[in-house]
């Protein structure tokens, strides 16, 4: 130990370490902030932006799908000799010229990002609870498409003409369950919508 330097000396050493080694890690600490609140931010633009891009999509379909389930629930399957999908697509409203798809191609990359990048443990509680609603619905719904798709479109019967009453019985049952599950995600969206907003504003 240097004689020469006393013990105010060494305690004025030891403080400004301490404090260098403070202001280091708080300068680490406010620069993992600003990251943390950059990500967040921009997977909560990202996530509005998807939203309302399946609402747009979504809600002009959702009355087709219900006057379509009313039709097949209404069609007179006793008479005609085609088969149960000639009915059900001659039972189809007409489509909006922008639809590409009978059913809605919904995106969810936003919301798988957020999964997988760590910026919904960023986001406030509420905003990702509602985000969570809005997309197992969302999967729910995409779901019975696949299930109508799978199910009755594939199935030989719906093809055959002395099957006709069963097979429009069941595609009415399944397209019914598609309609359901749309509406209540239309639903989650708009009353989503404004909360997510507000989260996504600067």
């Amino acid at each position: 130990m240097d004689e020469r330097r006393g013990l105010p000396h060494w305690l004025l050493e030891g403080v400004l370490i301490i404090a260098s080694v403070a202001l280091g890690f708080a300068v680490a600490q406010l620069g993992e902030y600003r990251a943390d609140h950059t990500l967040a931010a921009r997977a909560l633009t990202s996530l509005q932006a998807e939203v309302e891009h399946n609402l747009a999509v979504l809600e002009p379909l959702v009355p087709i799908h219900g006057a379509w389930v009313e039709a097949l629930a209404n069609v007179d399957t006793s008479d005609g000799a085609g088969s149960g999908l000639d009915v059900f697509f001659a039972t189809r409203p007409a489509m909006p010229p922008e639809a590409k798809s009978p059913f809605p191609f919904l995106r969810r990359s936003a919301w798988d990002a957020a999964l997988s990048g760590g910026a919904l443990r960023l986001i406030d509680y509420d905003v990702a609870s509602a985000l969570s609603e809005i997309y197992r619905m969302q999967e729910t719904a995409e779901d019975n498409v696949d299930r109508l798709a799978e199910g009755p479109l594939s199935s030989t019967d719906t093809f055959d003409p002395a099957e006709r009453v069963a097979s429009v019985r069941l595609l009415w049952l399944t397209l019914a369950d598609i309609q359901s599950a749309e509406a209540v995600l239309l639903d989650l969206y708009r009353q989503h919508l404004p909360t997510i907003r507000g989260a996504a504003e600067p």
